[in-house]
């Protein structure tokens, strides 16, 4: 791929992005999956993706849920993966346009796995919020690719 210096503007909107990954690392320790359960004397199953990892050995409170989610389990490292790839490509490419590709695949994969996984009838806060910040990365991220097409004003002096 071209190498092209970066601006000011392409700068602020790479920055916002690594921060916006870091976010979704944040948004995994908020509620990720709540289930509730059908028996009202019986407090639903809260999990944060954290707490998931958690049960990764061990028991999960009721049998029949954890029936259920010993086989989603091993999936739910996604939830980590893929902020963590994207931010390492926002904060180490500087001059590719490979940042926004991988970014805008990272949104992408992210929103398809909150969907599939967690999802429209187990959604709780954490993971409203990681789908919300995802939407805001892809924007961010196709308004850095126009920056990229846009002449600076300084190099062409």
């Amino acid at each position: 791929m071209l190498k092209k210096p970066e601006n000011k503007t392409r700068k602020r909107l790479r920055i916002t992005q690594c921060i916006l990954f870091l976010a979704q690392i944040l948004f995994c320790t908020f509620t990720f999956v709540q289930i509730p359960s059908p028996n009202p004397s019986k407090v639903g199953f809260y999990a944060t993706v954290f707490d998931m990892f958690g049960y990764l050995g061990g028991e999960f409170p009721d049998a029949a849920q954890g029936a259920a989610f010993s086989s989603v389990l091993p999936v739910f490292f996604i939830f980590l993966v893929i902020p963590v790839v994207g931010f390492f490509f926002c904060a180490l490419d500087k001059e590719r346009n490979m940042k926004n590709i991988v970014s805008i695949i990272c949104s992408l994969l992210g929103v398809f796995s909150i969907l599939t996984i967690v999802s429209l009838n187990f959604i709780s806060y954490g993971s409203l919020l990681a789908l919300l910040c995802y939407i805001l990365i892809s924007f961010i991220t196709a308004f850095a690719m126009m920056a990229r097409l846009v002449e600076d004003n300084n190099t062409k002096k």
